[in-house]
Formats: C-alpha cells, structure tokens, sequence
C-alpha cells in the first residue's frame, strides 16, 4: 500500500504540471476570441455541465482504460511492445465475426464474442514478444510493422468474409442484439463496458502489486540480472506478460464495437494503442492511477468538442489545442519514465558499439 501511495505523489505532481499546461494554452486561445471568459468556461465547466456530457467523458475514457492497462502490464514486463494498436483492431473485428457467425445462444453469445475478440488480439503482442526473446528481434520495430500488417489481414476479413453486400459499404452483417453490451445512460452510448474497463483497471492493479506473479513481472522487467539471481523463469514471465497486455488490448477492441456499433466498418487502425501509450506513461504503469489518467484525456476530448461544436472555433483549432495539452502532459513525465529510458540507453549502447 505505501508503494501505491509513493507512486500516487509523482501523479499528483503531474496534475500540477498538466494544470500549468492548460492554463498556458487556454488562455491565449480565449484571449484571441470575442469571448473569452466564455471559452474558458466552455472548456473547464462544459463537460460537467449536465449528466449526458459526464456520460460523454465516460464513454471516452473506455477503450483508452483498458489500452492503457494493456500497455502498463506489457511496459511493466520490460518490453517497449506497440502491438496494442492493432490488438484493438484485430480484436474489435474478431468480436464482431463471432457474434456474426455463432448460432444465437442467447445472452451467452456476449461473452463469448468477447472472449474470442481477446483472444485474436493477444496474437498481436505475443509474436513480438515471441521474436524477441528467441531471436532477439527488436520488439519495438517488429511490432510497428506487424501494426500494418494486422490491419491488412483485418481488412482482408471484413471484406471477404463478414462484409454484408446489401449495406453499401464496406461493413459487416449486423453484430446480433444478444451481442451487444447493455446502455447505462439514456441519451448517451454509455454502456456496460465502462464497468467493466474500471473492474479491469482495479483487478490489474491488485494483480500487479499484491500478487507474486505480478512482484515477479516487475522484477523481471525492472531488473533482468536480478531475476535471473533469483531464479525467475525469465522468458516465461515475460511471455505470460505480454499475453495477458494482448488479451487486454483485443478485449477492449470488442467492448468497443459490441458497445458502440451496430456493424464493424473499422477501414483503418483507430488510434486507441496510441492513446493507450499515453494514458500508461501518465499513470506511470499503474493500472490504479490509469483510471483517472483515462479520464482525463476523456475530459479534454469532450471540452474539445464543445469548444468546436459551441463556440465557432475551428475544428482543426481545436484539434491542434487538444494534441498540445496531451503532448506537454506526456513530455512532463516521459524524461522519468524507466521503459522509455531503458530503450534509449540500449539504443545509445547500439550506436556506441556499432
């Protein structure tokens, strides 16, 4: 509990920072408007300004809570392993061909639709991992590539085999209503999934710091010589790591479209890893603080849209507003980040030797 604590006062401190951040890039933009008062309260108040914009928040931070999880266990183990991106994708679509094609069984059709998404997503991480512990591949490379290559076969699928020739595009036959997660909110596609990402979150983190596989995945993420010392099944550890994050990544790709869509039309990666990257290095690993971290991004992305849709400000504005907060808010803790460190070490220790 005291290391949860420690680890909770570098975050508090990033608040601060990401408050100085806000403020740096609110004020000018408010300033350079007819109303500022009004843009800086548009973006401050409006997403808590009535339930379904609460909602909105909510329903944004989702997918990101889970990716982030995803991201901190694969991080944790000591691997820089980018698979999540196209786990999310290759999950979402996995989840949407069962749902598709088992015979209805009712209410058991969800999670097993799900189960099967995690499944198929899990592959994105594992084979990077695979490469590197065998071949000593750089996971950081081979699991960009992989990224494409993923989306390809993923887009080979929705147009060959679960592509519904009558919907005028390409998307797939109608995901079953059985399939699809329960709506919390009325008025806002708020679903059941938003449950399950915290539960995932707090179980993560219990697993992480109050179970011994998970002491023996810091360990050997950490301190590699030290596992070895100890007589950690290293290669194991790791392993079983990277399959969980990749499960992790293809389930959040499922509650995304069994949440959300009535069909999957995904044409391209939809950028959830990335932003699960971000919310990891805010949280700095911990599953825990990634539930806040999560929702604070959901926060920017809806004040974002209110700024857009209510105060005439141009989207690519608005764009350019929200990626600057998420920039600063992840280079002022990145610079103390140990996995980001540890890759530019090696990559130094690469260059000198080479």
């Amino acid at each position: 509990m005291r290391k949860i604590l420690a680890s909770s006062i570098p975050f508090l401190l990033t608040v601060a920072v990401i408050t100085v951040i806000i403020a740096l890039l609110l004020v000018p933009l408010a300033l350079s408007q007819d109303n500022p008062s009004a843009i800086i309260k548009t973006f401050l108040f409006g997403p808590f300004g009535s339930i379904r914009h609460i909602g909105n928040i909510i329903e944004a931070a989702t997918p990101i809570m889970l990716t982030g999880l995803a991201v901190s266990i694969l991080f944790r183990s000591g691997l820089f392993n980018l698979g999540i991106e196209s786990g999310f994708y290759i999950g979402g679509i996995g989840a949407a061909a069962a749902a598709i094609f088992i015979p209805s069984i009712g209410w058991f059709l969800l999670p097993v639709a799900l189960i099967f998404g995690a499944i198929v997503g899990s592959f994105t991480c594992t084979v990077p991992a695979y490469l590197r512990l065998k071949f000593n591949a750089s996971e950081l490379v081979t699991s960009l590539v992989l990224n494409f290559a993923f989306l390809f076969l993923g887009l080979y699928v929705l147009n060959y085999i679960i592509r519904d020739p009558n919907a005028g595009g390409m998307m797939s036959y109608r995901i079953p209503v059985d399939a699809k997660l329960d709506r919390l909110l009325a008025g806002t596609r708020l679903n059941s999934g938003s449950i399950i990402a915290v539960l995932a979150c707090l179980a993560g983190g219990f697993w992480l710091f109050f179970t011994r596989s998970g002491l023996n995945t810091r360990i050997a993420g950490s301190s590699p010589g030290l596992a070895n010392h100890l007589g950690l099944p290293l290669k194991s550890t790791i392993m079983k790591a990277q399959l969980a994050g990749g499960m992790i990544a293809g389930f959040a790709g499922a509650v995304e479209v069994l949440g959300l869509h009535n069909r999957f039309s995904w044409l391209e990666l939809p950028g959830y890893g990335w932003t699960g990257v971000i919310v990891a290095i805010l949280a700095r690993e911990n599953p825990f603080i990634v539930i806040p971290a999560a929702l604070f991004l959901g926060f920017v992305q809806v004040g974002g849209d209110l700024l857009a849709r209510n105060m005439n400000i141009p989207p690519e504005i608005v764009g350019i507003f929200t990626a600057a907060i998420m920039l600063g808010a992840t280079a002022s803790v990145i610079h103390k980040h140990p996995t980001i460190m540890r890759i530019i070490r090696n990559l130094r220790n690469s260059g000198g030797q080479s």
